[in-house]
């Protein structure tokens, strides 16, 4: 059951990154905004900060199964409508149904696999290698179909990745999945009553964080690096380091958090990826900019599942699922508005303070790593 998980997360994940080009690609096409463009990409993380949380205990009441098959049909329906209508205002369409059902498939991915039996880190580590994976192959098929074949070629690649994974969660069976306790809170107690645990919220703001921060660096160090000569050859060289990086770097997780601890890990992830984030601009040199890239990408390629392990952890019986939407309301709301935010910055001061603004952000994020210390004598964030 497990290699077939995989299988089905390195799927829709290589359908989603497939797709992202091939909206901003045709929206560019059709002489779309700069406005429209923004709009197109950040209507995804919109739908599903509004959502995910109730798609979380749904996941609790309903069970796994039930989500990814519900989940992966949407899926299939919002990248369906493309080919038979490709328009600006179908493609919104697509990007806003596509949000709201990829949490489905999100979340019962992630709680399953954390439960499975084995290591946990090790078990999320490959889980979100292969997700990786997929980012990186998933730009790639949707370039070459798209450059040889037309748009309409592209999304129906796209099609058949989602309608493979969609029949391969049809083969899996409801008594594969791990055995739960059913919430009883799905009603009565308000899910922001969670925050209150100190651990569970700062795992929760620095998975935030390093998403986020990822997201800034794929939007802003092109601009930047073609503001200093970089060729754009080079600069998606050094992206795809960055984001082989995080790929490589999960392999070895495990054997990290065993011999250092997690918490050690994280706090040490925190500070590399901040240092490296605000060095960028005192850098033109393709190589400084290469080796702060690895670093980069190292430093938030931990800090994803490492945080990600520790809201299971910490997630009360029966409630896993209700985190884990959390985790994602958390996440795409740190998408949608850090954009905004760090983009006024650059408006008013210029593409370097954005860099030093968000690493000074990572840094500052090693104090809830630190608080957490002084609670308890435990190897948790």
């Amino acid at each position: 059951m497990y290699i077939i998980l995989l299988v089905i997360h390195f799927l829709f994940h290589t359908s989603l990154f497939a797709l992202k080009p091939v909206v901003s690609l045709y929206a560019n096409s059709q002489g779309a905004s700069a406005l429209t463009i923004g709009a197109l990409v950040s209507v995804y993380a919109f739908t599903p900060m509004l959502t995910a949380l109730y798609v979380g205990k749904w996941l609790d009441r309903f069970g796994a199964k039930t989500m990814m098959f519900i989940g992966s049909s949407l899926t299939l329906l919002a990248v369906s409508i493309p080919v038979f209508n490709v328009s600006i205002p179908s493609i919104f369409i697509t990007q806003m149904l596509l949000g709201f059902s990829q949490i489905f498939i999100v979340v019962s991915i992630q709680k399953t696999v954390g439960n499975l039996s084995g290591s946990r880190d090790k078990l999320i580590a490959t889980l979100t290698f292969v997700g990786s994976g997929g980012s990186l192959v998933g730009p790639l098929i949707a370039g070459f179909t798209y450059d040889l074949f037309g748009v309409k070629a592209a999304f129906v690649t796209i099609v058949c990745l989602v309608s493979i994974g969609w029949f391969l969660i049809l083969l899996l069976r409801k008594e594969q999945f791990p055995n739960f306790k059913q919430s009883l809170n799905n009603t009565s107690e308000s899910s922001f009553k969670l925050l209150m645990n100190t651990k569970l919220r700062n795992a929760l703001l620095i998975g935030g964080m390093v998403l986020y921060s990822k997201e800034l660096f794929t939007a802003y160090f092109p601009i930047y690096a073609s503001g200093v000569g970089v060729s754009a050859s080079l600069i998606g060289i050094i992206l795809s380091i960055l984001a082989g990086a995080s790929m490589v770097v999960r392999i070895i997780q495990h054997h990290l958090v065993h011999k250092f601890g997690r918490n050690h890990i994280l706090f040490t992830t925190m500070v590399v990826s901040g240092l490296s984030y605000a060095l960028v601009p005192l850098y033109q040199d393709p190589i400084p900019l290469i080796i702060l890239a690895v670093f980069l990408g190292a430093g938030l390629g931990l800090g994803q599942p490492l945080s990600l392990v520790y809201a299971i952890n910490n997630s009360p019986e029966g409630r896993q699922g209700e985190v884990l939407g959390m985790r994602i309301t958390i996440n795409r709301g740190a998408q949608f508005i850090a954009p905004i935010l760090f983009g006024m910055i650059g408006s008013f001061a210029g593409i370097s303070p954005i860099f030093w603004a968000t690493g000074g952000c990572l840094l500052m994020g090693t104090m809830l790593t630190r608080r957490t210390q002084k609670e308890k004598n435990e190897d948790v964030p």
